[in-house]
């Protein structure tokens, strides 16, 4: 089976991208990758003012497009439908609405997890939605060293991710390239991830800049040097269980 090349944070026309899901799809055909995942924001009232967001009523028709495309390309790039949820009050009132149907996504990426600059809400918070979810849930992009350290030491922060089966994403975007820092708890945290179970994802934040889709063999390299790039998200997932496989798919 070949290495995988994953991107599963793109954002397309269905909210702030500037590219439709084929585009997308196409560029990451032409990059090598195995997997593009199309991640595109639920309602959030920071998108409010441009109306570029999957609302609840259009959850039905973006899956329904995103698998049409996956069908199209199947046997070239495997297309994945994903959502990216504000944890926050931006959403509020919107987020009770959304875990009845949520389980038609392939999984479900959570920004601002414990962010105080963006008003996050809590890790706790999302583990009480957890048992309502069956698909993998991730957090987004989280400056983990900033928004973790004040509360829990790598080591208990890992022990919660894997207890509950909650994916790190490596972020490539420039803005949030943090899987690099090297402060010390940073340093400590990687230590204790590669060497749990913890799984992981990839993703370039794409937006405005198509080349973006291209952006991810440098956290490719990051794994594969620790030793973990056989845990990325591509294996197996068991939504009755909310459990990962060794199986392939």
């Amino acid at each position: 089976m070949a290495q995988p090349l994953i991107n599963l944070h793109n954002h397309s026309t269905w909210s702030d991208g500037h590219y439709s899901p084929e585009q997308l799809v196409r560029m990451g055909i032409v990059s090598g990758l195995t997997h593009l995942g199309i991640s595109d924001h639920y309602y959030t009232a920071k998108l409010v003012a441009e109306g570029t967001y999957v609302d609840i009523d259009e959850l039905e028709a973006y899956v329904a497009d995103l698998g049409h495309i996956a069908e199209v390309y199947a046997g070239q790039i495997h297309v994945l439908a994903g959502i990216e949820v504000d944890w926050s009050p931006r959403a509020e009132g919107v987020l009770s609405a959304l875990w009845p149907v949520i389980d038609q996504l392939d999984y479900v990426l959570f920004e601002y997890v414990e962010s105080e600059q963006w008003a996050g809400y809590s890790l706790e918070d999302l583990l009480a939605v957890l048992p309502l979810i069956h698909i993998p849930v991730g957090l987004a992009h989280n400056n983990l060293s900033e928004n973790f350290a004040p509360s829990r030491t790598p080591g208990e922060l890992v022990s919660v991710l894997q207890e509950h089966q909650i994916f790190v994403e490596l972020s490539t975007n420039p803005l949030t390239l943090y899987y690099r820092d090297t402060d010390p708890y940073s340093l400590r945290l990687w230590g204790s991830l590669v060497e749990s179970q913890v799984r992981f994802s990839i993703g370039s934040d794409t937006h405005g800049l198509i080349d973006h889709v291209a952006n991810v063999r440098d956290a490719h390299r990051f794994l594969e040097e620790r030793g973990a790039l056989d845990r990325l998200i591509t294996a197996w997932w068991d939504p009755s269980q909310r459990v990962w496989s060794d199986r392939q798919r």
